[in-house]
C-alpha cells in the first residue's frame, strides 16, 4: 500500500506464510508477549489486529485464549487464515477506516502493515480509537539484517539504473515506526521498545533471487516487468559473488521487537 496504493496480498497468499515463518519458539514467544500485555488491561482481553492476514500472529495468540478480530484488504489471504482456525473474526476493511465503535478493544496489534498503507497517520489514529482508555497499542515486526540487507541493496540499485523506479529501501519500515510512535506520544501514551525474541537464519543466493523473480515480497511489485530479465541477469553474479556461491547457505542473526504505546486512563 506504498506510494498511495493499497496493496493486497492476493496473489502471495498461498506463499505467504512459507516466505514469513519464524521459528516456532519464537512465534510462540510473541503470542506470549502479546497476551501478557493485553491481559495487563483486562483478564479476558480483545485485540483488534489491522492487517490480519493469514493469522500469523493472531492464530498463536488466539491459541492463549485471547479474542482476536481482524481486518484486511486481502480476501485470499483471510481464506487461508479461516481454513487454519474458525473462531477468529475477520472482516474486509482497509486499515484507515475500521469498521469498529470506538474503545472497543484493550488492545490493538500492527505487524509489518504501516509502510503498506497509503495513509499511515490516518492508520494509526483510526486504530489507536479503537482502544480504551488504559489500553496498549502495539507495533511489531522482524527484521532483515546483515546479508539479506546487502543484497537488497544491490537489486533496488540495479532497479533504479534500470527503470528509475525507486523500491524504498528500508525507510518506509522506519516511518511507519515513527509515526506509530509520534501520534501515540500525541496521544498522552508512554511508549517502550521491547526486543522478543532473537534467532539465527540462513539464505541462499539462489532462494534470493528466486524469491525476486516470482515477486514474493511486495517489494519487488513496484520493479517493471518488462526490465526483470535484465535485472536478473545483471544482479545474479553480484549476489553470487557476495554468498560465495549460489548455493552457499550463509547464517544470519533475526529478531522480532515490539513497540509499546499504553493509553492514558
Amino acid at each position: 500500500m506504498s506510494g498511495g496504493d493499497l496493496k493486497s496480498f492476493d496473489r502471495v497468499a498461498d506463499v505467504y506464510d512459507a516466505t514469513r515463518a519464524m521459528p516456532a519458539k519464537v512465534s510462540t514467544a510473541v503470542a506470549d508477549a502479546i497476551a501478557a500485555l493485553a491481559r495487563e488491561v483486562s483478564a479476558e482481553p480483545r485485540v483488534v489486529e489491522v492487517g490480519i492476514g493469514t493469522g500469523r500472529i493472531a492464530v498463536p495468540l488466539t491459541e492463549r485464549g485471547v479474542r482476536v478480530t481482524g481486518i484486511d484488504i486481502s480476501t485470499a489471504m483471510l481464506g487461508v487464515l479461516l481454513g487454519k482456525r474458525r473462531d477468529i473474526d475477520v472482516m474486509l476493511a482497509e486499515a484507515a477506516q475500521p469498521p469498529f465503535r470506538p474503545a472497543t478493544f484493550d488492545a490493538s496489534v500492527f505487524v509489518h502493515i504501516l509502510h503498506l498503507v497509503p495513509h499511515p497517520e490516518a492508520t494509526v489514529r483510526a486504530t489507536l480509537a479503537l482502544v480504551r482508555p488504559g489500553g496498549v497499542a502495539i507495533a511489531g515486526g522482524d527484521d532483515h539484517p546483515g546479508i539479506r540487507n546487502t543484497a537488497d541493496g544491490i537489486i533496488q540499485s540495479t532497479v533504479r539504473e534500470l527503470s528509475g523506479v525507486e523500491m524504498g529501501g528500508s525507510q518506509p519500515h522506519a516511518r511507519g515506526q515513527q509515526t506509530f510512535e509520534r501520534v501515540a506520544v500525541e496521544m498522552g501514551a508512554a511508549i517502550e521498545t521491547v526486543r522478543v525474541a532473537g534467532w539465527n537464519s540462513s539464505t541462499t543466493a539462489r532462494r534470493m533471487l528466486e524469491r525476486l523473480e516470482a515477486r514474493d515480497f511486495s517489494s519487488a511489485w513496484k520493479i517493471p516487468e518488462a526490465i526483470m530479465p535484465e535485472l536478473l541477469a545483471r544482479v545474479r553474479p553480484r549476489i553470487e559473488e557476495l554468498f560465495g556461491g549460489f548455493e552457499t547457505a550463509v547464517s544470519f542473526e533475526r529478531s522480532f521487537s515490539m513497540t509499546v504505546a499504553r493509553l492514558r486512563l
